[in-house]
């Protein structure tokens, strides 16, 4: 026979019935007979999952939607107890962001960047190292200076989701590169010199117009004489640069390219 979900012998429950993704359920059988009138168990909780346990994992709901667990004993359909519509999963949004640079090194972009649910409000609060917490989907900062700054967002909804992300921001200046040189030793403007602001490493290639390249290093700073890697000393002209920064660059702040003159 078809047992109800209250009343009878034995029955379940559930940990909690209403929550956010990932919602954690953790089910329990209960029965105020001896033991040995149940011998098999077997659980469909309504979203793939299944057990044979007694006493299952905690079931973890990563979908939103209204779930209707059911549990058969005996090896006999006709023992089940069947809950509909017992669990309710509501949609939790990620708290992710997108960052960019503006023209000005220190002045900042956030945004949150997961699409939101219709007919759903939220709440985004920005806590934002050195600032007071703001609030809003997308905020315009100023730092005080060239470091590393942790910025987390909290995005909460109406119906009590919440979720945070937690990122690390480098700000730095941008690199300045020269776009002159005159290799002939008399001490001045001798050199190709390229030092990474943010203190992380650097790769550097030269071309030729032709597109042959006469140079390539790596390195927090870079210097090159005007010569090739085997030491022959090229000819005056213009030449094609390439920078980009190894680790660190999350905005491509570094991703340069150019032309260089040299000359003696």
């Amino acid at each position: 026979m078809m047992f109800s979900a209250t009343g009878q012998v034995c029955n379940f429950t559930a940990s909690s019935t209403e929550g956010c993704t990932p919602m954690k359920v953790k089910f329990r059988f209960t029965t105020t007979a001896t033991i040995d009138t149940v011998d098999s168990f077997y659980w469909n909780f309504g979203n793939g999952e299944t057990s044979n346990l007694e006493d299952p994992d905690t079931v973890v709901y990563s979908v939103p939607g209204v779930y209707s667990p059911a549990l058969i004993f005996n090896g006999n359909t006709d023992q089940t107890i069947l809950k509909t519509d017992m669990i309710t999963v509501h949609h939790t949004v990620p708290a992710n962001f997108t960052y960019y640079d503006s023209v000005t090194y220190n002045v900042y972009v956030f945004e949150h960047s997961e699409p939101l649910d219709p007919g759903v409000s939220y709440t985004f609060t920005w806590d934002i190292e050195t600032f007071s917490p703001r609030t809003g989907p997308r905020q315009i900062v100023t730092f005080p200076s060239m470091d590393t700054f942790t910025v987390a967002l909290t995005v909460t909804d109406d119906l009590g989701c919440s979720s945070i992300t937690v990122q690390e921001v480098l700000v730095m200046e941008d690199i300045t590169v020269q776009n002159v040189f005159s290799p002939n030793d008399d001490f001045v403007n001798d050199l190709f010199l390229i030092t990474s602001n943010g203190g992380f490493p650097i790769k550097v290639r030269i071309f030729t117009r032709a597109g042959i390249l006469v140079f390539e290093a790596e390195g927090t700073t870079i210097t090159w004489d005007g010569r090739t890697a085997s030491g022959q000393q090229l000819n005056p002209g213009i030449y094609f640069y390439a920078i980009e920064a190894l680790k660190g660059d999350p905005n491509k702040r570094y991703s340069k390219t150019g032309f260089l003159y040299m000359y003696k």
